[in-house]
């Protein structure tokens, strides 16, 4: 086991540098593209109001959890309220990522609608019932496709 670990560690000296730049490039370029789908959306339905995109706000460890969100506030019925979308890595089983979008803030009868939505398609509700869950193609990534696509459904049931 140490030899398998030593090798690991200095195979690891040789490459970390490079490993490092990917690593913050992909975070980089991800959030972007997040924060991106949030600023270009015109269609929020008749409830949700946004204000301005805010800026992109994540995990600050995310190689330990690997989550990379997005924000946009507004108001709903006259109160503040957030609206999140995240790609998550941690909680399936696959390694491949789901697609989350959920309500960080907003008026009770937002999370009442939410809680009592059912599984449709590809689209299902969070485990805190505050949101939905998509499960993306993992032969066909498409951030933008796929987000507006799970924002389209939650719209639809807030």
């Amino acid at each position: 086991m140490k030899n398998e670990l030593r090798e690991f560690l200095a195979e690891g000296l040789k490459h970390y540098k490079k490993a490092s730049y990917v690593m913050t490039e992909f975070f980089t370029n991800t959030q972007n593209e997040l924060q991106g789908i949030l600023k270009k959306r015109k269609d929020w339905g008749s409830v949700f109001k946004p204000k301005e995109t805010k800026v992109v706000k994540s995990t600050k460890y995310w190689d330990k959890y690997p989550l990379i969100n997005a924000q946009i506030e507004g108001s709903i019925e006259g109160k503040s309220a957030i609206i999140k979308i995240a790609i998550d890595w941690l909680k399936p089983e696959s390694g491949y990522p789901v697609y989350d979008v959920w309500l960080e803030k907003g008026p009770d009868s937002v999370y009442e609608k939410i809680g009592a939505y059912k599984k449709r398609g590809r689209f299902e509700l969070t485990k805190d019932s505050i949101g939905l869950v998509f499960d993306p193609n993992p032969e066909n990534f498409d951030l933008e496709r796929d987000f507006n696509l799970l924002i389209d459904e939650f719209v639809r049931i807030i």
